[in-house]
This record gives structure tokens, sequence and C-alpha cells, in this order.
């Protein structure tokens, strides 16, 4: 028989892996119709080295813009997170059709979350030279908390039509604490499975700055509610030089369509969809 000290490790050993199993793999099978909780690395639990995790945007067959993911600690906490993604222009292109359409100076979204997965606020930038074609220099920022399960953001943009402050509609917020944010890719999605579907809010700061731009004027898109569903059959997708399985997840509503690819063994995301209008799909590629 191994020393006590030995069996204590195994027996801890045993309880932690059956435990994340549990929440991984079990608990989203119980909490039907509930979305995948976001998810944050052990490591970046820990507050160890947390890499930003680069991607390119492709547009029309075309490199569009550059991304930058992340995970940070809060500032003063020990367990809360910042999910954040930066969009910035790449220095060494110039994709004309696209910036016919939108010319994206910089947009920065960001999450902060419980180390258990629970939303707790979000934050957003999303700077524009132009809209359509139309020269219109317009800085959109929104922020909210959540609070007693509900998010409500407030909206300030700012353009050459002056500078307006809107509260939106409070968003009810799930028990996991998840929102979609089509524009800002999670490292991972666990608890997967074929044919999962649920129902969750989405908000979307980049639709918000298009509706308050020099044909509209208001703040009439960007939120409201998407189902997500897993396709039956796991794809291959070619990633790194090598072929990789993965579930597809296609979240569909009013204002929205996207599709998330997610591998199969380890939740990783390696690629993201999002269709804008029909002739307009931003492509998010993970490259690391």
């Amino acid at each position: 028989m191994p020393p006590r000290l030995i069996s204590v490790m195994i027996v801890a050993l045993f309880v932690v892996v059956n435990t994340s199993l549990f929440y991984a793999e079990i608990l989203p099978r119980i909490r039907s119709g509930q979305p995948p909780s976001f998810y944050v690395d052990l490591a970046d639990e820990a507050g160890n080295l947390r890499p930003v995790v680069n991607w390119k945007v492709v547009v029309r067959g075309e490199e569009f813009l550059k991304l930058r993911t992340g995970i940070t600690l809060v500032d003063g906490q020990e367990d809360e997170f910042w999910l954040w993604a930066e969009y910035t222009q790449p220095t060494n292109t110039a994709v004309k059709p696209a910036r016919d359409f939108l010319n994206l100076k910089l947009m920065r979204n960001e999450f902060r979350i419980h180390r258990d997965g629970d939303m707790l606020g979000l934050q957003a930038k999303v700077q524009i030279e132009s809209i359509r074609g139309v020269d219109f220099p317009l800085t959109l920022e929104i922020s909210g908390d959540v609070s007693n399960g509900f998010l409500s953001p407030e909206v300030k943009v700012d353009s050459s039509l002056g500078e307006r402050t809107f509260k939106l509609e409070a968003m009810e917020v799930p028990v996991s604490g998840a929102v979609f944010q089509p524009f800002l890719p999670v490292h991972r999605i666990l608890g997967l499975y074929p044919g999962r579907t649920w129902k969750q809010p989405f908000f979307d700061p980049l639709s918000m700055a298009f509706s308050a731009g020099p044909t509209q004027g208001g703040l009439d898109q960007g939120m409201g509610s998407v189902i997500a569903t897993v396709r039956n059959q796991p794809v291959d997708v070619m990633w790194g030089g090598k072929k990789i399985p993965c579930l597809v997840i296609d979240y569909n509503g009013s204002d929205l369509e996207s599709t998330v690819w997610v591998g199969l063994q380890n939740g990783m995301v390696i690629r993201q969809k999002n269709r804008l209008s029909e002739s307009m799909e931003w492509d998010l590629i993970r490259l690391n």
C-alpha cells in the first residue's frame, strides 16, 4: 500500500479530473438550452503567462484586418479577467473593395468575466473613417455591468453629427453568464456535442456603429438573441498544415449569421465567419 501522502494525492487528482469532466461534459447536458460558459485556462486563473493569439481577418480572399485576442487579469482582482479582442489595419496591404465598404481604424472589444465563466460586464470601442464609401469619422464606445442577471449597456457616439449618449434596454444574461459577441472570438468552447442547441443574447458594437452612421443616425441594430446549433457531423479543417476534426456551431438571429469551427479534441476555436451583408463576410482565421 502506498504511503498516506501518495494516497491523498491520488484521491485529490481523481477528484480534480472528475470534477473537470463533470463541468465540461455532464453539466452542459443538465443545463438544457443554456449556452456554454466562458472558459479560462488554469494557467490564466493562476496568473501565469497568458499568450496573445493572432488571427487574420480575410474579406473577399484578401487580408482585411489584423486581430489579436488575449486574457488579462482585472487590476486589483484575483478571480476576474478581461477577454479582449483588438482589430487594427494591416500595414502591408490595402484591400480597396473592402475598404470602400468599411474603413475601420480600430475596434477593441472586452468581456469582464469571473473565473467560473460568468460575465460581469463589457466594454467596446469602434473607430471608423468611412462607411460604404462615405467619409464619416465616428467613434462609438459602449460599456455596461451585469447586475441581478441583467446587462445595462450605455453607448456614446461621437461623430460629425455631434456627441450623443444612449441608454440601451437592459439585456437578460443567461445562468452561465455567456453573451455572444461575433467580433470577440473566444479561445476555447467546451461542453459541445453534435445536436446541442441553445439560445443566448448577443451584442455587436460594429452593427451599432453602422446604424449610427451617415444614413441612419440611430442605434437600431446590434442587440438581440441568437439560436446556436452544433451540426450533427464533425468536419475536417486544414489548420497548421494538418487536418483538424471540428464541431461546427451555427449562430442565427434577426441581424446575425455566424459560423464557428471548434476543435473536437480540445475545444479550441480555430475559425469564425461572420456575415455582415450579402456581399461582405469576415473570415477570422486563427494563426497560433
